[in-house]
């Protein structure tokens, strides 16, 4: 099977795949020519799977996010929406919508993208607007100023017809954030990790630093691209390690207590003010953020890009 071809060319350069390997029996392909990993099945299957995700998904959300995921998504809004105001402003992939209330307290007018049906309860719950894909939503040209999509174009089976669409509703000089998986990180290098960071098809696209920047700059729309800038970031498998020790924290809560030897209870201890629980939080960003930037060995890249 190694030495055949696949079946699916490849998504961003349309060339032939070779077998590269097998996760939870599905097949995955490496491009011949410009090295890009995807998943070997039908482009329909993978849209059957994607859009069909159900009350599980929110719950995994409500499970996996940690404070780590809110501080990140304030730092990101916080960054885009620096020194501007009256910004309209897509999440794709919105999910429950937490980035897109960062948002909100900000001023901006937000708009979310998600198929998911239970997605539309966060509408409903948090007020913001809500659209189809956008590759079916007929958005005016030059629309949006931000379009962010985290953790979503690993999902999407025809990434160049994606990225075209963003960047025609994209207004000139906005900007689009993405982050994705990192299919260069260590733990993948390794071949340690087989379910969460690639988990097929629902996962079917496997970028790396040099396969991202591939479809940043294809000739279907370099010229209408004035920036590019990417960057792996994050403690590898870093959700594993924050589950870890929420497994060990709460069985240490159920231990029961010797209260007949427990000794009074001291005095509460103020609160720090309020500067301090900033610097704790930058603190804690800043560490996951770091650690995952050398070599490009991270467990995700991000990737920000400025209309012409």
């Amino acid at each position: 099977m190694q030495d055949n071809a696949t079946t699916k060319p490849c998504p961003l350069c349309k060339s032939p795949g070779r077998f590269h390997r097998l996760v939870d029996e599905y097949p995955l392909a490496k491009c011949t020519a410009c090295g890009f990993v995807y998943v070997d099945v039908s482009d329909q299957h993978i849209e059957d799977v994607t859009f069909n995700y159900g009350d599980s998904a929110k719950a995994h959300y409500a499970e996996s996010q940690s404070i780590i995921d809110f501080l990140w998504f304030d730092k990101i809004s916080r960054k885009l929406t620096a020194g501007k105001t009256n910004l309209k402003v897509l999440d794709i992939g919105c999910g429950n919508g937490v980035l897109l209330q960062q948002f909100q307290k900000r001023g901006c007018d937000s708009y979310g993208s998600d198929p998911s049906p239970w997605a539309q309860d966060c509408v409903r719950h948090h007020g913001y607007k809500m659209i189809p894909t956008i590759e079916k939503a007929n958005v005016d040209p030059d629309f949006f100023d931000i379009i962010t999509s985290t953790s979503t174009l690993e999902h999407v089976a025809r990434p160049v017809e994606h990225l075209t669409e963003i960047i025609r509703i994209l207004k000139p000089g906005g900007k689009a954030y993405f982050t994705i998986p990192n299919y260069g990180s260590l733990p993948i290098r390794l071949r340690i990790v087989k379910g969460r960071l690639v988990a097929p098809p629902g996962h079917c696209s496997y970028f790396t630093t040099r396969t991202l920047r591939y479809l940043f700059t294809r000739q279907d729309y370099a010229d209408k691209i004035a920036k590019i800038k990417i960057n792996s970031y994050g403690i590898p498998e870093s959700y594993g390690i924050y589950s870890w020790f929420s497994r060990k924290l709460k069985r240490s809560k159920k231990k029961p207590k010797d209260t007949a030897s427990a000794p009074p209870k001291a005095e509460a201890k103020p609160k720090p003010d309020a500067g301090r629980r900033v610097d704790s939080k930058a603190l804690l960003v800043g560490v996951y953020y770091w650690c995952g930037r050398p070599f490009g060995l991270g467990d995700k890249l991000e990737a920000t890009i400025t209309k012409a």
